[in-house]
């Protein structure tokens, strides 16, 4: 089976278990810097989905502890030989596998495939639905009043500055666009609205074009449609939308209106489109997490100035919280392998070469050099030591083909035997085969 196959199933299954986890472990972060304040919340809520990202791809380690065994196949000889350094008993990681039938590894592949090209092609298709929208909207005519608080806005989140756009197709004010960002209102907004609340939603969608908000979310679902088929990816991601509403609003608040007419004019314009639906594209707004009361309670809550040492001490716990978690989860991470399949070859015993795979050495320690061995500092000595490899990737019939000594050769065949190997294929179907292993011990 491929390789590749291989990998992307175990990234899909171990990240079905590692992402609750890590987003259990994101929420409690939370908790512990809730006192702080809506940024750190949201920085912590990035992270999470970062990690719940990255942590699924690193059952793939014992491939890298791997590269240093080299493994080549002599077609001519019929045999693969393998070279494995000694250098006093240090150990090659070894770590239990997940064995699944290849129906079932077939099945899972194809079904997570699928949900990649799902979730891909509807980013694209609301993406593509955004810009359709921006190119059908057009220029906003401000009066006099209404720039003045225009001009305002962009004065408050200067350098942020951006076009502003009527549409009949928008129902709320949105944000579109990461290098040449656009502001959307519904028809009429501009005028029907009350001076305050043209401000509030303004100085709203001009402190996610500050922070780039558009840009960022585009590239948080670009990189999440790897784990998109998760409802905990969801949650996550939910999260970051929040928190990232939560710290413009507080932006807002404390920079172009007070608190209170803030939060007033948030209730009046919630009360306006909350009864309309947007269309379906991809945008950041105002209103894009229905958390409202939420909202308001930030907006009403008097933040805590937390000194710089609680800071510090908030920002350390919630770092060691999501670091502690995972390395716990990745310790527990399981690649997948194929259980053998069964096939009227089961007794026979085939040479490399043809239609017959080399087995390939998955898991291994590196033999002890012995304590009683009298080998000059810079030499080495070369043992070869013969076996199949049978249908399961066991070793078997163990025997040394080139001694270096007794005392080098029983340390090669005590680490041989704990070899574990992916079985040699032919056809389609694991067979058994001979093959040679070269264990190099030298003296530093």
């Amino acid at each position: 089976m491929n390789n590749i196959v291989l990998a992307i199933v175990s990234y899909a299954v171990n990240a079905a278990w590692q992402v609750p986890l890590l987003a259990a472990a994101g929420w409690a972060a939370c908790r512990l810097l809730r006192r702080w304040g809506p940024q750190p919340e949201h920085v912590a809520w990035v992270a999470t989905l970062t990690l719940s990202l990255a942590t699924p791809a690193l059952v793939t380690r014992p491939a890298i502890l791997r590269s240093a065994v080299i493994i080549r196949q002599s077609i001519s000889s019929g045999s693969t030989i393998a070279s494995i350094g000694a250098r006093g008993g240090e150990s090659v990681w070894r770590g239990a596998t997940l064995m699944l039938p290849p129906w079932l590894i077939w099945s899972l592949f194809v079904a997570y495939v699928a949900s990649l090209l799902y979730f891909a092609a509807r980013l694209v298709w609301l993406h593509g639905a955004a810009r359709a929208l921006l190119r059908s909207a057009c220029p906003e005519t401000f009066t006099a009043g209404t720039n003045a608080l225009w001009q305002r806005a962009r004065w408050a989140f200067a350098p942020a500055d951006a076009a502003v756009l009527a549409s009949e197709r928008v129902h709320g004010v949105m944000t579109i666009g990461a290098r040449r960002p656009a502001i959307l209102l519904p028809v009429g907004f501009a005028a029907e609205s009350a001076d305050h609340d043209l401000l509030s939603a303004l100085g709203h969608e001009l402190a996610h074009v500050q922070r780039c908000d558009y840009g960022k979310n585009l590239l948080y679902e670009i990189a999440s449609i790897a784990v998109a088929f998760h409802p905990a990816i969801w949650f996550i991601k939910m999260r970051v939308v929040e928190t990232r509403e939560m710290v413009c609003d507080a932006m807002v608040a404390g920079r172009l209106v007070d608190s209170r007419t803030y939060r007033d004019s948030l209730l009046r314009m919630a009360q306006r489109m909350v009864t309309t639906q947007t269309t379906a594209i991809y945008s950041v707004g105002m209103f894009d997490a229905n958390i409202l009361e939420k909202r308001i309670m930030m907006i009403k809550t008097k933040q805590k100035d937390l000194g710089g040492f609680s800071r510090a001490g908030l920002a350390g716990c919630t770092a060691i919280l999501l670091t502690a978690t995972m390395i716990a989860v990745t310790a527990f991470a399981r690649p997948v392998d194929r259980t053998a399949a069964q096939d009227d070859s089961s007794g026979k015993v085939y040479k490399i070469g043809g239609d017959v795979t080399a087995p390939v050495l998955k898991n291994s320690i590196e033999a002890k050099f012995p304590k009683s061995a009298n080998l000059p500092k810079g030499q080495s000595a070369i043992c070869l030591i013969g076996l199949v490899v049978d249908r399961d990737g066991m070793p078997q019939e163990i025997h040394v083909a080139r001694s270096a000594g007794k005392d080098f050769d029983a340390s090669a065949v005590k680490a041989v035997e704990q070899y574990r190997f992916s079985p040699a294929m032919r056809a389609g179907n694991p067979v058994a085969v001979k093959i040679t292993i070269e264990v190099n011990f030298k003296k530093y």
